[in-house]
């Protein structure tokens, strides 16, 4: 990883770790893995996507406990609002530290706002979405996830497979992952 994006990576890292839903820390390091796969197929600039990818969750630091928690529809919208709404003072903050200038701290934060509740045209946005479905593939982040949803490696694989994605590249490297983690728990003995 570039020496920026490490810098990023450590300033990132406190409001990770005070996400509580699931282990932010495990998913961001996915997506992080994820976009760098992306890019070696797909256009884009990594000096922007990586360190959206870095920073996309540092929101959910400042959702209640209450909300990253609920189980209901309702609440579970109003966390994802809410991640997104924190999410850019942070983002700010961190790149201001890291020297980045207000157009690409404009642009990282246009990214990330564009990561839930959206279906954006531009390749940027996209990208950055589908880094963040591909990674709950990752062997890492599907085993965690497990635990954070308390279900089983079955439950979990039915749902994971109806990801969608934009690119044909992530929905390549989804489906060998979930094959891969299907090929697993199957031979994980009881």
């Amino acid at each position: 990883m570039k020496e920026i994006f490490e810098k990023i990576w450590k300033l990132a890292l406190p409001y990770l770790k005070k996400g509580k839903r699931k282990d932010f820390v495990v998913h961001t390091k996915g997506v992080i893995k994820a976009m760098e796969l992306l890019l070696k197929q797909e256009k884009g600039d990594e000096n922007i996507l990586i360190p959206a990818a870095i920073l996309h969750d540092v929101g959910w630091s400042k959702v209640p406990l209450n909300l990253q928690m609920s189980n209901d529809k309702a609440g579970k919208i109003k966390a994802l609002e809410l991640h997104l709404k924190y999410a850019p003072l942070i983002i700010k903050e961190v790149l201001i530290k890291c020297e980045y200038n207000e157009n690409q701290i404009k642009k990282i934060i246009d990214i990330v706002l564009a990561h839930k509740f959206k279906n954006p045209r531009r390749l940027d946005k996209r990208l950055l979405i589908d880094a963040d479905t591909l990674s709950d593939a990752f062997r890492k982040q599907f085993f965690s996830d497990i635990k954070a949803y308390k279900t089983t490696p079955e439950e979990l694989y039915n749902f994971r497979k109806n990801n969608q994605f934009y690119t044909k590249t992530a929905k390549i490297i989804f489906n060998k992952e979930l094959n891969e983690r299907k090929k697993e728990f199957l031979r994980a003995p009881n």
